[in-house]
């Protein structure tokens, strides 16, 4: 038996009565598991595999797909119903990017502050922002790193990203691709501090995080075309 507090990323039918369902644990990372949920009553009630609500979470099993036999509800996110598909849109990257039985209790504390945070109209796409900026730094591409420093980067530069080598100086003699995620110097330097970050930083960053997660999956990210960001 396994537990771990966790939230459910996705829901899809399974045969006549049960559900497959992508799990993000605190403990475990990603999992998949196989559950019956009961209508009201039961160690497993339906209402409990929705999104957003912070579940304590039991399952049996091996292998890529386990049977969850309980969950919990220990609280749940209060986002406004024009905000929810911010949320779905952070499931959809963490569904994408991340790897199943990876254990990343870090970027599960990220994920958990910006779903709260997500409630607050005024900032909630900057937190969205911040979220995507940290997952990059797990996934080994450090936008934010404070190791580029003044002296690393060129203030005259500008950058781009590529999934095989991070960001690297843009090659004058060579032509770039507009589908290629570029950024410059300032911005750059500026994400270091993304508290102090001004507004026109913050609209600079957001297409260049559009572009950056396009490179790194050819999947359509559909909660993303369905954003007004």
């Amino acid at each position: 038996m396994y537990q771990s507090f966790g939230y459910i990323l996705n829901r899809r039918p399974f045969r006549d009565t049960s559900l497959l369902l992508d799990i993000f644990t605190e403990d475990f990372g990603r999992i998949c598991c196989v559950a019956r949920p009961a209508k009201k009553r039961g160690k497993v009630v339906k209402g409990n595999t929705e999104p957003f609500r912070y579940l304590h979470l039991q399952w049996i099993g091996k292998g890529d797909v386990q049977t969850l036999v309980e969950a919990d509800e220990r609280g749940r996110h209060q986002i406004p119903p024009s905000e929810l598909m911010m949320g779905l849109y952070l499931n959809e990257l963490l569904l994408m990017l991340t790897q199943q039985h990876v254990s990343q209790s870090e970027l599960f504390s990220a994920y958990k502050y910006t779903l709260h945070k997500l409630g607050d109209t005024q900032i909630n796409r900057q937190i969205l922002m911040r979220f995507e900026v940290y997952l990059l730094h797990i996934l080994g591409f450090p936008v934010d790193n404070a190791e580029l420093s003044q002296d690393v980067i060129d203030q005259n530069m500008k950058y781009q990203f590529t999934s095989e080598e991070g960001l690297t100086e843009i090659d004058m003699n060579h032509p770039v691709s507009s589908q290629t995620p570029i950024i410059d110097a300032k911005l750059l330097h500026a994400i270091q501090d993304m508290q102090s970050m001004d507004v026109e930083c913050w609209t600079e960053l957001r297409p260049f995080l559009d572009k950056v997660f396009s490179n790194l999956t050819p999947r359509v990210i559909n909660t993303r075309k369905l954003l007004n960001l």
